[in-house]
């Protein structure tokens, strides 16, 4: 049984103590509450099996970690009187009692309590109990929730459904004052069309602006809308810490000081208490996400994958990644489709031919991103960022016909201050059929915590070399034994080779492609890349943005291809010393692209190689060549900064 301290109730579900289904399914969900239902939703002749599936599944535990309430049917109902019972078997949270009018029908609720740690709820969904409402409210010590039925108390009041919300203001405000007054929550009523998420999410913001604590919900499907609205943004909740902070430092010099300046507001101790509300509201929600360890693993082992999360990784784990991947023709007619890519080595079997190759091996940036899919699942499902490459070394071509396969080790681990999620520095191969290297990366990812309440994990970041050694680049490029003695230069499109470029020489690519949302989705799912940031709008719509965000290999394929125009003979990338995702790129962005000449190294008489800077550019044109100020803070236009070497022919 939880202790009895307020609780956060952004989201709280009618779960149909009937409805086996469901029943099970709730305690996957994100919810803060559970009221189990044996009024309205359950027909009569299925409450015997619902009072007895409910017993079951809050004696199981397996929501704990959620505040319980079962709904009965009204004492003066013979289903009443029957379900009442099941407190001699059960020990909910709560009863959540339908129909009261006055203080009375609480009162009468209270000599059923046989464990005084189970609480009172109550359904404001008749006139009278609006009329009521200040006398309900301070009817029990036991009570501690005002549920709206809005549903039930329009129909009583005769309310049109397209006026209901503004209809029903008179009634939200008198329940408003007395659950504030006697210091209980107060939730919103359902939203009955679970087709319309806008619509939802319209009403949770109106009711959060009312003041509501939370709203009840009758759909698995409105809980992370619900959960975003009622809960302090990161924005929220650090001014709040800062403005206490601010105001006690004042106290400390004189503890008579009523009013001070803060970034050139005036506050006061009104304010100061709004604050405190704010970060209680934010530590109440951090209480509900509660779980040991051993819970956390069993969760990520059942039938269905939920992906790791930070707490779930361990330096030095190896991670097997699941579905080899056979690259087909046809994967690499789409990823030309996509992008337009134009590089001859990719296009051409008989311009490969010419520079020593079997045939034309596919895109540099093809192979890296179906390398990198296969890892998302274990490593990125639940990343909030992947924050940036490095020593990434392409090793080998890879043909269509070729299976590729991904194996990754964990090499670091850093969690952040808040204690809500850290970096994972992960070693990643990916090999062909042959289990020959052909992509070897490294990549540092933000993953959330599951349970901000575990003990922080000892940090150990990895060294990581920020480029490689002119040697390193020699090394790869040689392996590949190309000849450019006779690089054919009309086929390629340009003339430009090694000796044409310049260190520090900045080259505007021109071009510019808009991303379009079915052509980043297309791509993602060419790559099996199931991060759900993604995806998945009815939830991102919730999320951070309100929107999916285009995957960053999207940029980097698409930034390459654009390059062409101006680097249309740096033919083969071998290696990547550093990428950074500057800025999310969302569907509807122009993305143009501009390079810098960072260094040059010489391979053999025919082949040279030239390390290039990229920068991806959103919604605007790149010949500003924007990039970093003096802080180091990027232009907001960057969307990509990808430090790499390629493989470019000398002079004859």
């Amino acid at each position: 049984m939880r202790q009895d301290v307020r609780k956060p109730r952004r989201s709280v579900l009618y779960v149909p103590g009937s409805n086996p289904k469901a029943l099970k399914k709730s305690s996957t969900l994100d919810v803060d509450a559970i009221i189990y239902d044996l009024e309205d939703s359950v027909a009569a002749n299925a409450r015997n099996d619902a009072r007895t599936a409910i017993i079951e599944i809050i004696n199981s535990g397996v929501n704990k970690n959620k505040e319980q309430v079962i709904r009965v049917n009204a004492l003066d109902t013979d289903d009443g009187k029957i379900d009442i019972k099941v407190l001699d078997k059960c020990n909910p949270d709560a009863i959540l009692i339908p129909k009261v009018n006055e203080a009375k029908d609480v009162k009468a609720f209270e000599k059923y309590l046989k464990n005084k740690e189970t609480k009172i709820w109550v359904m404001m969904e008749t006139a009278l109990s609006i009329v009521n409402a200040y006398d309900i409210a301070k009817s029990s010590k036991y009570l501690k929730c005002f549920v709206m039925g809005t549903n039930d108390l329009s129909a009583e009041l005769g309310i049109e459904e397209e006026l209901k919300r503004t209809a029903l203001v008179t009634s939200f405000e008198k329940c408003m004052m007395a659950t504030k007054a006697y210091k209980l929550s107060l939730l919103d009523g359902v939203f009955n069309d679970i087709r319309d998420a806008n619509g939802f999410e319209e009403e949770c913001i109106y009711s959060h602006g009312l003041g509501f604590d939370g709203k009840t919900l009758i759909h698995p499907g409105q809980i992370q809308i619900c959960n975003k609205i009622f809960t302090p943004t990161a924005e929220q909740l650090d001014k709040a810490k800062r403005i206490v902070a601010a105001f006690e430092d004042a106290r400390k010099k004189d503890p008579n000081v009523g009013v001070i300046t803060f970034e050139g507001s005036q506050i006061e101790e009104l304010h100061v208490n709004h604050a405190k509300r704010i970060i209680e509201a934010e530590l109440l929600v951090s209480k509900v996400t509660e779980l040991d360890q051993s819970e956390v693993i069993q969760t990520s082992s059942s039938k269905y994958k939920i992906g790791n999360f930070f707490e779930n990784f361990k330096l030095g784990q190896k991670i097997i990644h699941a579905t080899p991947r056979t690259i087909t023709y046809g994967d690499c007619a789409l990823y030309t489709a996509l992008y337009g890519s134009r590089y001859a080595l990719h296009c051409s079997d008989e311009f490969a031919k010419k520079l020593s190759l079997e045939k034309s091996p596919i895109d540099d940036f093809l192979l890296f991103n179906i390398a990198f899919g296969k890892t998302v699942p274990d490593i990125s499902l639940n990343a909030i960022a992947n924050l940036g490459y490095a020593e990434c070394k392409f090793l080998k071509p890879a043909y269509p016909g070729d299976t590729i396969s991904s194996t990754s080790e964990v090499i670091g681990i850093k969690e952040n201050s808040s204690g809500e999620n850290g970096v994972v520095y992960v070693h990643s191969v990916g090999t062909n059929q042959h289990d020959e290297p052909v992509i070897d990366y490294k990549r540092w990812v933000m993953v959330r915590k599951k349970n901000r309440n575990l003990n922080k994990a000892e940090p150990s970041i990895p060294e990581l070399n920020k480029e490689l050694t002119s040697e390193e680049v020699v090394e790869i490029a040689k392996k590949y034994d190309f000849d450019c003695t006779g690089y054919d230069y009309k086929a390629s499109g340009s003339d430009l080779c090694y000796e044409d470029y310049s260190i520090n020489e900045k080259i505007n690519h021109i071009d510019g492609m808009t991303v379009e949302e079915a052509e980043h989705m297309m791509a993602t799912k060419l790559y099996q890349n199931n991060a759900k940031v993604h995806f998945n709008h009815f939830v991102e719509k919730g999320g951070r943005f309100g929107k999916r965000i285009v995957y960053g290999g999207h940029v980097i394929s698409l930034t390459r291809a654009l390059s062409f125009n101006g680097l249309s003979n740096a033919f083969k990338i071998i290696a990547i010393n550093g990428g950074t995702h500057a800025s999310p790129c969302f569907a509807g962005t122009t993305v143009f692209a501009w390079s810098l000449i960072l260094d040059k190294v010489e391979v053999s008489e025919s082949l040279g190689a030239i390390r290039v800077r990229t920068n991806g550019i959103g919604d605007a044109q790149a010949y500003q060549f924007q990039h970093q100020d003096s802080n180091k803070r990027f232009d907001p236009s960057v969307l990509l900064s990808l430090d790499y070497w390629a493989l470019i022919p000398r002079k004859k």
